[in-house]
């Protein structure tokens, strides 16, 4: 009972955190971007399955059915991890698939999403060696710097044994931020990549909102109200880059075109964050139930 009161306690903060909804005109998808939104949704939910973070060079695989068109690709793991950092485990998987010609990294996200949200903290570190004035959530930057080193020796080894594939970095909840910030330090280093993420949270401050957002490549997918892209509020500091990709349709529903907006700008008060009721159901369904391993 005290854990569901202060979920529904962070929930109350995030809704306070809504002036009243400004509807910007908005965009549906082309049927290119739903079916890249839809592969790499599938790419996250293959985090989340044991069996992908602990065995480095077999294929993906989801048992529970939910990773169906990574399944079918050509796919290897070149490294595996699961690491240990004073704010959790930071685990995963770098995969080369050669059907798509990609490289994809995929960050697991929280294994217990009601625990992670009644437990959420506020916390900001300086993050100027990133980019100017800008500051990040302390736990997602510890979790990244965790890996940070041994990741960008993979790639660069990848990169060379695969020329011409397309470097991909993605996430679902707290993998969808340790995802962000990867893209974001990794394309400031030089690398070329693409950055998906599902149901991220809130990354840092504005300065580094907007750092991310003036990179591009970027698809942050929302769900309906789902409160974790609400957290941590605004009021604490914290913004989101633009643009959104904010699905409409409900948990069970196949996604069409029409389904998702692309909502822009900064801390846009459209799109998920214009629901007036944050909830934790949509949490979990991004193009089908994405932690169902878990």
């Amino acid at each position: 009972m005290l854990l569901v009161g202060r979920i529904y306690g962070v929930a109350a903060l995030a809704a306070l955190a809504v002036a009243a909804p400004t509807r910007l005109a908005s965009r549906a998808v082309s049927t290119d971007v739903l079916s890249q939104l839809s592969l790499f949704a599938e790419y996250s939910a293959a985090s989340y399955c044991s069996n992908n973070i602990n065995s480095t060079g077999d294929a993906l695989t989801c048992d529970d059915g939910n990773c169906a068109a990574v399944q079918s690709a050509d796919t290897t793991t070149l490294w595996e991890f699961d690491r240990v950092c004073s704010y959790g485990n930071v685990a995963g998987f770098f995969a080369v698939d050669k059907t798509n010609k990609l490289l994809v990294l995929s960050f697991r996200g929280s294994r217990v999403v009601s625990t992670w949200i009644a437990n959420i903290n506020t916390a900001l570190a300086d993050v100027t060696s990133l980019c100017s004035g800008c500051k990040a959530h302390a736990g997602f930057w510890e979790s990244w710097e965790t890996v940070a080193s041994d990741v960008s020796s993979q790639i660069k080894s990848a990169q060379s044994k695969y020329p011409g594939y397309k470097v991909v970095v993605t996430g679902h909840s707290f993998g969808g931020a340790v995802a962000a910030l990867a893209g974001t330090a990794l394309r400031n280093g030089g690398t070329t990549l693409s950055l998906y993420t599902y149901g991220q949270p809130r990354l840092g401050n504005k300065a580094l909102a907007t750092f991310t957002t003036n990179q591009g490549s970027l698809w942050r997918v929302t769900h309906t109200n789902d409160i974790v892209p609400r957290l941590p509020p605004t009021s604490f500091g914290f913004s989101h880059p633009s643009p959104e990709y904010w699905v409409t349709s409900g948990n069970t529903d196949t996604i069409t075109t029409s389904d998702v907006e692309i909502v822009e700008g900064i801390d846009s008060k459209s799109g998920n964050r214009g629901e007036l009721i944050p909830g934790v159901t949509a949490h979990l369904w991004y193009f089908g139930n994405i932690g169902q391993c878990e």
